[in-house]
């Protein structure tokens, strides 16, 4: 097991904050848990510490995102999150990105749902105690965080209250991680006809699915949040899959957008981008690859899905 992350400031500075649990009352269904109980927990500003008391502007947004590494790496700090988030705010629409460091898998408390509940705690710090009103929040997650946004739009469909839990303005999925009870099976990552050109060893997601699931009983309604691809559901704000041509979950990336458009009120909900030649997650580990162009394309992608322009070409 690792050791909790830390809640010091570090070279985050000011830019640093701590989240206290929501209103017990904010946690419900899945998210409760006799083993594992809402923390609190710490989160990075960018560019710098949103001042209490900002109007957005109409045409910016706050970006809540939450970061990927298998539920068992990373943190929503520079380190981590850092060329995402100056890609974010050079190539969109977005004023504020606020990036969690929700519990990883390997803390001895860290396994589903800690994830959903930090989750659900800073998207209430953003709408109860800086009162940023949900029209102006796109909720956004790489990889396992992509999976972690379309488990917090889940819950605001199952909450439904919108004055509690109001759904977010839109939602970004890059690379989305969207079966997490398949990663033990390594043969099919490797068997892939996308596995040569991937970055990511299949021994990778299965270690990070095995301490996500830890010793938990998965019920239909935690399959429901572990598995959205198997689960589509109406979904309460539209939302953007955003996927690399030569990754390995390219094709179920193609299918995740098809079961969710299958549902009538998705039709016009759900757009699908293809940035072709890169592996996964480019927009967070596009700085190691050498993928940066390409990591500009999928924000200002993004930035264009926002702001509902036909110029961009995205996929049925």
């Amino acid at each position: 097991m690792r050791p909790s992350l830390s809640l010091k400031l570090h070279l985050e500075g000011e830019r640093f904050v701590l989240v206290e649990p929501a209103k017990p009352k904010l946690y419900t269904g899945v998210a409760v848990d006799e083993k594992v109980e809402p923390e609190t927990i710490g989160g990075t500003w960018y560019p710098r510490l949103f001042p209490p008391g900002t109007i957005i502007p109409e045409d910016q947004y706050v970006v809540l995102h939450l970061h990927g590494g298998s539920y068992i790496l990373g943190t929503g700090r520079t380190a981590s999150c850092g060329f995402l988030a100056e890609n974010i705010l050079s190539y969109t629409a977005a004023a504020y990105v606020f990036s969690p460091q929700y519990r990883l898998a390997g803390d001895p408390k860290g396994r589903f749902p800690a994830q959903l509940q930090d989750a659900i705690s800073a998207y209430s710090y953003l709408i109860h105690t800086l009162h940023i009103p949900a029209s102006r929040i796109v909720l956004s997650g790489d990889s396992c965080g992509g999976d972690l946004a379309l488990g917090l739009l889940r819950y605001i469909v199952q909450y439904n209250c919108t004055s509690f839990l109001p759904a977010p303005k839109c939602g970004w999925v890059f690379s989305p991680w969207c079966n997490v009870l398949n990663a033990n099976n390594t043969n099919a990552w490797e068997n892939c006809a996308n596995y040569k050109t991937e970055c990511i060893p299949a021994s990778f997601p299965a270690w990070g699915a095995k301490h996500f699931l830890g010793d938990l009983e998965v019920t239909k309604p935690v399959e429901q949040y572990v598995a959205p691809i198997r689960h589509p559901f109406p979904l309460p704000s539209p939302v953007l899959i955003v996927t690399g041509g030569r990754e390995v979950l390219c094709q179920e990336h193609r299918k995740l957008a098809k079961v969710f458009k299958n549902i009538p009120q998705n039709l016009s909900s759900v757009a699908f981008f293809v940035e072709e030649n890169v592996p996964h997650d480019v927009l967070m580990v596009g700085w190691l690859l050498n993928f940066r162009k390409e990591a500009r394309r999928c924000s200002e992608v993004a930035g264009e899905f926002v702001k509902g322009l036909p110029s961009v070409t995205m996929e049925a």
